[in-house]
Formats: C-alpha cells, sequence, structure tokens
C-alpha cells in the first residue's frame, strides 16, 4: 500500500482555527441566536404555565434544557470558533423553545408551533453524527442526517394539514394548514413518524457507539460523555414506556428521562472541549516555525497533537536515502506501524511519521501537523544546509587570511634572506672600503662614504622593521603573547600589556590579533599624542578578546582609515567583531574579539 504523501507548495498552511471573516460573523450571530432563544424560552415557560397542562417541574426542566443548550453551545463556539457543535448546541436550544409555540392562543403562532413540533430531534441527532467537531463525514452519515430532517419536517408535515385541533380539542386555535379532519390518514402518519423515528434513533445510536468503540482515540475521548446520557436516556425512555402512562412509576421515569435530557448539552460540551485542544496542539507546531526546533522537540510536539506517545520521527537523509532519529539510527516501520511521508517544497521526502495505532485521527488533524511538520523538517534541513555553507564560507575565508599570512610570511623571508641580506653585504662592503681608504682619500669623499654607509644602515633597519610588520617571525615560531612583547620593546613610548600564560591559537587568530595590537599601537604613536598605551589579551568562552586603549586627544568619528577598515574586514573574516570608541580628549579604546576554534597548550 502506497504511503500517503502531504505536499505543502508555498506556506500553505489553512489550518487556522477562528481566522476569516466567516468566522467572526459566526461568533457574533451565534450570541445573537441565543439570546433570541431566550427571550423565546421565556414566552414558551409562560405559554406552558398558563396552559395548566404541565407540571411546574416539568416546565422547569425543559427550560433548563434549553437554557443549558444556549449556554453549552455559547460556551463551546467560543472556545472552538472553528467546531460547529456550539452553533448545533444554539439551534437545538432555540427549537426546543420553538416547539412550545403550539401552545400559543393566535392561530398563525400555533400553526407555526405545529410545523415546528419536532425540530429539535433532527437538530439533536445532527449533533450527534457531526460529533466531535461538527462536521458530518461520510455518505451513510450524511444520508442519516438527511433522513432525520425528512422524517421530522416532511414525514411529520404529511399528517399536520389532516388534524382539526380546534374541532377535536375545544379551546385550541385554528389550524392554517388545515386541508380536511381525516382521523385515519393523521393516524397512519403518526405510526410512520414513530416507527421512522425509532429506526433512526437506533442508527444514531449505533453510529455512536462504533465511534466510541474503533473510533481514532481522540475521537472516542471526546464521545464517551455523549454516548453514556445517550444510553441513560434511551434506559429512561425504555422503562417509561414499559411502564404506560397508568402506572404509579410513569411519572418518576419521565422525570428522570427530563433530568437526563438536561446532561445532553454538558456532555457535547465536554466533548467539545475535549476535542477542541487538539487545535492548540497544532498551534504548538505553527509556533515551533518562529525558532530553531530539534528532531526531539519536533517528534514530541506531533505526539502531543496527535494524541500519541508511541508515535516515532524519521527525518530524511539524502546521502543514504533513509529515514534516521534524532539519534543518527535508522528509523523503518515496525509490523503493524503505519507510515506519513512529508515532502518538502521541492517534492522530495523530509520526514516521516511511523505510528502504531491503526486508527488514524481526523484526516484534517493529520493533514495540517504533516504540513506543519513538514514545514519545520524542511526548515531544519534547509538550516542544516544553510549552516553548512556557512560553515564551508567561514573556512573559505579563513583560508584567505591564512593563505594572506603564508604570503605575508614568504615576502617577509624573501626580504630577509634576499633584499636584506643584499643591503648588508653592500653595508658591510661600504665600511671595508671606508676603513681601507681610511687616510688616503680626501676629507670631502670620505664624508660621502660615511653618510652612504649610515644610509644604507638606516634604510637596512627600515627594511627589518617593514619585514616585522609584514609578518614577525617571532609570532610564528613563539605565538601572540611573546609577539606583543617585542612589540611593546621596539615601542618608543609607555605601553603596559596584560598577556600573562596566553595559550596558543590557531595561525589566523594570532596573526589577526597581532595585527589589530600594531595597527592600534601604531595609530597611538603617530596620531593620538598618546603618553600611555595599555594592551588587553584574554582568552576564554572560546573567544580571544583584545583590547588596546590610550590616553591620546582622540576623535569624534570612527576612523576610516585603510588600516582600520582592512582589519575590520579580516576580523569579520573569522566570525569576529571589530569595534572602536573614540571622543575627542578621552582617548581611543580598539576592541576585538575573535572566534577560536581550536587552542593548544600555553607556551
Amino acid at each position: 500500500m502506497p504511503h500517503p504523501s502531504f505536499d505543502f507548495p508555498g506556506v500553505g498552511i489553512a489550518f487556522v482555527e477562528g481566522g476569516g471573516g466567516v468566522q467572526r460573523i459566526r461568533c457574533a450571530v451565534v450570541p445573537a441566536i441565543a439570546v433570541a432563544a431566550s427571550a423565546l424560552g421565556a414566552v414558551a415557560a409562560t405559554l406552558k404555565l398558563r396552559d395548566g397542562s404541565h407540571p411546574a417541574p416539568d416546565v422547569i426542566l425543559s427550560s433548563a434544557a434549553g437554557v443549558l443548550f444556549l449556554a453549552a453551545g455559547v460556551f463551546a463556539d467560543r472556545r472552538a470558533p472553528a467546531n460547529r457543535s456550539g452553533l448545533l448546541m444554539v439551534l437545538v436550544g432555540l427549537a426546543l423553545f420553538a416547539e412550545d409555540l403550539q401552545l400559543a392562543r393566535s392561530s398563525v403562532v400555533f400553526t407555526a408551533g405545529l410545523v415546528l413540533a419536532h425540530a429539535s430531534a433532527p437538530l439533536i441527532a445532527h449533533l450527534v453524527l457531526a460529533f466531535p467537531d461538527g462536521r458530518v463525514t461520510g455518505r451513510p452519515a450524511k444520508a442519516l442526517v438527511a433522513a432525520v430532517y425528512v422524517t421530522a419536517f416532511v414525514v411529520s408535515g404529511l399528517g399536520t394539514p389532516f388534524v382539526d385541533w380546534a374541532g377535536r380539542y375545544p379551546g385550541k386555535p385554528e389550524n392554517l394548514l388545515l386541508i380536511a379532519d381525516l382521523r385515519a390518514v393523521s393516524d397512519v402518519v403518526v405510526q410512520a413518524f414513530d416507527l421512522s423515528s425509532l429506526l433512526i434513533s437506533v442508527a444514531v445510536l449505533v453510529v455512536l457507539v462504533v465511534r466510541v468503540t474503533t473510533g481514532a482515540p481522540s475521537s472516542r475521548q471526546a464521545a464517551l460523555p455523549v454516548l453514556v446520557v445517550a444510553l441513560a436516556g434511551a434506559a429512561s425512555t425504555a422503562v417509561a414506556s414499559g411502564l404506560g402512562s397508568a402506572h404509579p412509576g410513569y411519572p418518576v421515569a419521565v422525570t428522570c428521562g427530563r433530568i437526563v435530557f438536561c446532561l445532553w448539552p454538558l456532555a457535547f460540551l465536554a466533548g467539545v472541549l475535549r476535542f477542541s485542544p487538539r487545535a492548540a496542539r497544532i498551534t504548538d507546531l505553527l509556533v515551533a516555525l518562529r525558532e530553531p526546533c530539534t528532531a526531539a522537540k519536533l517528534r514530541d510536539l506531533l505526539a502531543r497533537a496527535l494524541h500519541d506517545p508511541s508515535l516515532r520521527l524519521g527525518e530524511w537523509d539524502p546521502k543514504t536515502r533513509r529515514f534516521h532519529d534524532e539519534e543518527g539510527e535508522l528509523v523503518t516501520p515496525a509490523p503493524g506501524e503505519r507510515t506519513v511521508i512529508l515532502s518538502g517544497h521541492d517534492g522530495h521526502p523530509v520526514a516521516a511519521i511511523m505510528r502504531r495505532d491503526t486508527t488514524w485521527d481526523d484526516p484534517r488533524v493529520i493533514r495540517a501537523a504533516g504540513r506543519i511538520a513538514g514545514l519545520i523538517a524542511g526548515n531544519r534541513q534547509l538550516g542544516a544546509r544553510v549552516r553548512a555553507q556557512a560553515a564551508e564560507s567561514r573556512r573559505s575565508r579563513v583560508r584567505l587570511v591564512e593563505l594572506a599570512d603564508i604570503e605575508r610570511q614568504r615576502v617577509e623571508r624573501d626580504l630577509h634572506d634576499g633584499a636584506q641580506q643584499h643591503l648588508v653585504t653592500v653595508a658591510i662592503g661600504l665600511r671595508l672600503a671606508q676603513q681601507q681608504l681610511d687616510g688616503r682619500v680626501e676629507p670631502e669623499l670620505a664624508a660621502v662614504l660615511d653618510s652612504s654607509a649610515r644610509g644604507l644602515e638606516t634604510a637596512i633597519a627600515e627594511l627589518r622593521e617593514l619585514a616585522r610588520g609584514i609578518h614577525p617571525a617571532i609570532l610564528t615560531q613563539e605565538g601572540l603573547g611573546p609577539a606583543v612583547a617585542a612589540l611593546v620593546d621596539r615601542t618608543p613610548m609607555r605601553i603596559t600589556s596584560a598577556a600573562a600564560g596566553l595559550p596558543r591559537f590557531p595561525g589566523p587568530v594570532e596573526a589577526t590579533a597581532y595585527f589589530v595590537v600594531a595597527e592600534a599601537v601604531t595609530n597611538a604613536l603617530r596620531h593620538a599624542c598618546a603618553t600611555t598605551v595599555h594592551i588587553g589579551l584574554s582568552a576564554g568562552d572560546g573567544r580571544l578578546v583584545v583590547t588596546v586603549s590610550d590616553d591620546g586627544v582622540g576623535y569624534d568619528a570612527p576612523a576610516d582609515g585603510t588600516g582600520l577598515r582592512g582589519l575590520s574586514e579580516r576580523v569579520s573574516a573569522l566570525d569576529g567583531e571589530l569595534t572602536v570608541r573614540s571622543e575627542t580628549g578621552t582617548g581611543t579604546a580598539v576592541r576585538a574579539e575573535i572566534p577560536v576554534a581550536e587552542v593548544a597548550q600555553p607556551w
């Protein structure tokens, strides 16, 4: 059997409870119907009391039943606007009061009461068959609902034109639908109505029993209170019918039946409240879309939404083309399990839901949960790909920094071993020539030789400084701490440094930190007129923190020089952050935070 698959082009989630213009209109209509029905209930109670044929307990219980249906319906509709059960309960309350219009003295109202004499019965049957979400599903159930309405209004209505109520019962208003008073016809219609009602009642009760015994867990839990009340009502009706109206216990049985009938709205309300939290659990899945969600959390949310603790979730691995759980173990359907494959935007599978229950929940709930879970799983896969790409991008940036540092080291070596050595050789030659010609050349020529030798020595010193600035050898050989200490020693100003016990870091990290210090010290020396500079180096929580502050003149706007801008880009390439704070007269503070992927032993 192919597994059902739920595809979702774009973000097309339509399961939003309580939304939309239709829902808002119904949220206003249901209370309005309840208010109108309450007024009608007051009229119905007055008619019963005035008629005198109904005892006070009967009036109280019938009025209580109608009011309870109205209150329960309004409350249920408020708690679960997408569930039509609340609306149906309010309509039942309205129908119960409308049935009593046949006690009116007005012919028009009396005739309307005759037409609506059995209006509550089909609505109650409809409510049972549509329970717990207020929607009738399946052809048999829909056919049964249609049969209920036909019986209540068509079959029952066939006898209305053939009963002369005013003639048979003195004091009754005129039947405006009367054609002829044919007792034989009306008796046949009554018998047909009673038989049809009995058969339909049994069929509805059977459907309810089947739903409770074989339905999905959520439906069973919601419909159980309704089944209990239905069985109690059927038992009280059977007892009353068996006793007969002449039996002394008949009034007690009838009263018990009316009390049980008052429990119907409470049972329906309990079922709706037990069923509607499923929408809240679907909402939990929607909320999970807004934040990162682990596979374990997604499984727990799905298990809660589908009310199945045994549910298993497997995420699709494109490499192995198999489903795996949060621990990486292969997930395959066990005997007796059913599977739902969740597909992503591109149509490829992203996850699989596996359940041991042979009865699945409401397909709409499964579909909604599946779509949302598919989005979450798809987002997880997309997030994993994005993180992998980001990590690859970071590795590429680090590699570029490493290549730049390697090139710096090569240039430094070339300058040291090549140009610098040649210049040193030339300088030595000049000094030897100067010594050999000492006293044998004119003073002017001797002065030129001496000036050239000093100039060459100055050029060698500058070349050495340039080589150290490109990439000091001590940084590679001994690490960041000694390199900064050497920088402090050769800088002609007062510098304090705090870098005790600093470990070795990856080459790009050490080089970047060193150049931040060197650039900040150079700026303080050349531009800030500073007398003191403090250098701080510390490592912790996977980050290297570099701070350089001076007591110079400062500046109002951040510097936009090539040095700091280049350093900022270099720090960013390592996923770090460089900040510069400065104000006129308060000095400048440079701070760099660089993530450290790995740390070696202290030097």
